[in-house]
């Protein structure tokens, strides 16, 4: 799926389409590049009234990530006045490769909550915080499921077996357990050298790993 079909897809979801386009979110010209992500930000998610302590801490983020963020945001924003259309999908099919480009980068943080690609296999990666309870990717199910920032049914709610479960036998007092279960390793291993380089993103495959050792 290339990035404008995706961000096509974002953009024609129910829940952005709450708020269309109007003359007066596009009319007066931001004053800043924080009040200029907050429009383009509202523009392209459908939504009033943005935490803007989030928004300058993605702002902030960006511009971390590339130095030619606010040339960009100038350019997306100019060209979202200039073409005035309440129908997002056709908006983004009449943007060019880089405002679509620059437009993901402001929506998925938005939704996701952070910027950049987190890893699961590198200590390091280009993953930066932005937010989590206001992350919009709850909102389509915020009636059926809570945002899993807590403890669903009070302390310990996941120790009762749900109803209909039948749970196979445990040790006695598993539950006192907490952190001193007997199977717990007691310190934590020195990571082996092959594998600290692959994870460092130094070496790609053992081999290449052990080689770099051998050279060492």
């Amino acid at each position: 799926m290339d990035r404008r079909h995706f961000l096509q897809l974002m953009v024609a979801a129910p829940v952005i389409l709450s708020m269309p386009l109007n003359a007066e979110m596009i009319a007066s010209e931001p004053d800043s590049h924080v009040a200029q992500l907050q429009r383009v930000s509202e523009l392209l998610t459908g939504r009033r009234g943005l935490d803007a302590n989030i928004t300058a801490r993605l702002g902030a983020l960006l511009c971390q990530q590339d130095k030619n963020f606010p040339a960009h945001l100038t350019r997306l924003f100019s060209n979202l006045t200039t073409l005035k259309s309440d129908d997002r999908e056709r908006l983004v099919a009449s943007l060019d490769d880089q405002d679509v480009k620059t437009a993901l980068s402001i929506v998925s943080p938005w939704y996701l909550g952070y910027t950049g690609q987190p890893s699961t296999v590198k200590a390091v990666d280009d993953a930066h915080f932005v937010t989590f309870l206001s992350a919009l990717m709850y909102e389509p199910t915020r009636n059926h499921t809570l945002r899993p920032s807590y403890a669903r049914s009070g302390q310990d709610y996941w120790a009762e077996v749900p109803a209909g479960v039948t749970a196979p036998a445990m040790p006695a007092a598993i539950r006192d357990w907490g952190d001193r279960s007997p199977a717990a390793a007691n310190h934590i291993r020195e990571p082996e050298a092959p594998w600290l380089l692959m994870v460092q993103g130094k070496a790609s495959t053992l081999a290449e790993a052990e080689a770099m050792i051998a050279k060492q």
